[in-house]
C-alpha cells in the first residue's frame, strides 16, 4: 500500500519518549502501513541523536532510529520537491512571512508526493498551507 501520511520530526520523536502522546501512537498504529518520513526528517533525526551525549538515552533513541530505518519508507527530497520548495520559499518571503527551510522541504516533499503531512507543529506549516496545496493533520488532538 502506498504511503499517504508523511510524518514530521515531532511525530517520529514520540516513538522514543518515555511517555509518548497516546493518541499520536494510536493513530500511527492504525495507519502504520500508510506512513513514511521524508529525507529531511531523517536528517533532522540523525542530527538530533548525534548531538546527544553518550549513554542510555542516546542508545534508546538510536534503537528507535534503527527501527524507523528498517520499517518505514524514507521519501527522497528530489528535484520536483526542490522546485516546489523554491517556489514556496519565494511566495512566503513575498508575503512577509518567511518559512524555515527544513519545514519548507518537508512540506514540498508532501506536496510532490500527494501526501498528508502529520505534525504537531502547525505554526511552522501554517504559512505553507496558505501558499500551497499542503494538507496537514495533527494526531495529538483527541
Amino acid at each position: 500500500m502506498k504511503a499517504i501520511y508523511l510524518l514530521d520530526t515531532n511525530v517520529v520523536s514520540e516513538f522514543a519518549k518515555v511517555k509518548p502522546n497516546a493518541h499520536t501512537l494510536e493513530r500511527y498504529y492504525e495507519n502504520i502501513s500508510r506512513c513514511a518520513i521524508s529525507a529531511t526528517v531523517w536528517q533532522e533525526l540523525i542530527y538530533g541523536v548525534e548531538r546527544m551525549p553518550k549513554g542510555k538515552n542516546r542508545r534508546t533513541v538510536e534503537n528507535s532510529l534503527d527501527a524507523i530505518r528498517t520499517n518505514m519508507e524514507i521519501i527522497p527530497y528530489d528535484s520536483f520537491a526542490a522546485r516546489i520548495c523554491g517556489e514556496l520559499l519565494a511566495k512566503c518571503s513575498a508575503s512577509g512571512t518567511p518559512s524555515p527551510i527544513a519545514a519548507s522541504q518537508i512540506a514540498a516533499t508532501a506536496i510532490a508526493n500527494n501526501m498528508i503531512l502529520v505534525t504537531h507543529n502547525m505554526h511552522d506549516f501554517e504559512i505553507l498551507c496558505k501558499n500551497s496545496m499542503l494538507k496537514t493533520e495533527d494526531w495529538w488532538q483527541m
